[in-house]
């Protein structure tokens, strides 16, 4: 069925003898050239370190907005607060409407190359806020486990493709990431919900994977694909949601998908629902050329190479609604 989404456990990936990986990798290919995403256990982020990262950007929320505002993005590629209705993510595919309804926290990675216009280009500073020097120490070490978790799946979609295990891995030994909390308030704190309006409207990713920590909600994700249309993906407490974006779409031609989702408004049936999801947007080195594989790698579409991270910063200023 479409609606069949499989779960990777890291550790039987890691014990698995050649024939068990592959009905794994049949799993997997299936559902990513179909709908784009698994889900994903085993990976060793524990549990309390998610738990104090949601807890601190919960906290971070909660300030007045003019102490938010002195940790505000100031361009389309930077790290800090975006206040609600500062993005409209369906732009970038023509489907432009309704900004979107929910505030954000952008983290990115620390390391630079030396050369400050590229650095200040790809590696925008981090805006950790002064009240709260938690946030910073929680955040830090939870994108270290990210970083280390999108590079074994990385080397796990590298072997579903028969490609050499560091294919993707060595290309991203200084990779552009951003690590989102998410806040998605409640009905009743917004007061209200324009026609059409999602807390994130339906678009893809821009990068080569996402790894998602949700919370499961009446106003919660919805993912899509050709044969069912929108629907929920499967809740399992614990696991990662992994999805592919449009880099990964374009370096396989178009065998895999880059997930097009949604996560839907508030509804009048949960008014003081209020989530906080985790989402880590990983992407590949900036100056990656980004070239189709063949086959039998490669879906055979056709698909133009690209400079990885000059297609990012193309497509984050094409979602914004307000600077």
């Amino acid at each position: 069925m479409s609606r069949d989404i499989p779960v990777l456990d890291l550790d039987e990936w890691r014990t698995s003898d050649e024939a068990h990986r592959t009905g794994i990798v049949t799993a997997l290919d299936g559902a990513l050239r179909e709908t784009g995403l698994f889900l994903l256990r085993g990976h060793g982020v524990p549990r309390k370190l998610t738990d104090r990262m949601r807890a601190h950007g919960r906290d971070f929320f909660a300030l007045p907005a003019d102490t938010k505002r002195r940790y505000a993005v100031s361009r389309p590629y930077d790290n800090g607060w975006r206040g609600l209705g500062a993005l409209d993510v369906g732009a970038v595919d023509g489907q432009a409407g309704t900004p979107d309804l929910h505030e954000a926290f952008h983290v990115g990675p620390s390391h630079t190359t030396g050369d400050p216009s590229y650095d200040d280009r790809y590696y925008p500073r981090n805006k950790w806020p002064a009240q709260q020097p938690e946030l910073q120490e929680t955040a830090l070490e939870y994108t270290g486990h990210m970083t280390r978790v999108a590079h074994e799946v990385l080397t796990v979609l590298a072997a579903v493709l028969g490609l050499p295990e560091d294919f993707f891995t060595s290309r991203s030994q200084r990779a552009t990431w951003t690590q989102n909390v998410n806040w998605y308030p409640s009905l009743r704190a917004v007061g209200g919900v324009v026609e059409g309006q999602m807390r994130v409207g339906p678009h893809t990713d821009f990068g080569t994977l996402s790894l998602l920590d949700r919370q499961q909600g009446v106003g919660g994700l919805e993912v899509w694909n050709e044969a069912e249309g929108w629907f929920k993906p499967p809740f399992e407490e614990g696991t990662l949601v992994v999805n592919l974006g449009d880099l990964m779409n374009l370096w396989t031609d178009g065998r895999w998908r880059s997930l097009r989702h949604r996560v839907l408004a508030p509804n009048d049936s949960a008014p003081d629902e209020e989530l906080v999801s985790l989402v880590y947007f990983f992407e590949t080195d900036p100056d990656t050329e980004v070239v189709p594989l063949p086959a039998p790698a490669g879906g055979g579409a056709g698909m133009r190479p690209v400079i990885a991270g000059e297609s990012i910063l193309e497509k984050v200023g094409a979602s914004l609604t307000i600077g």
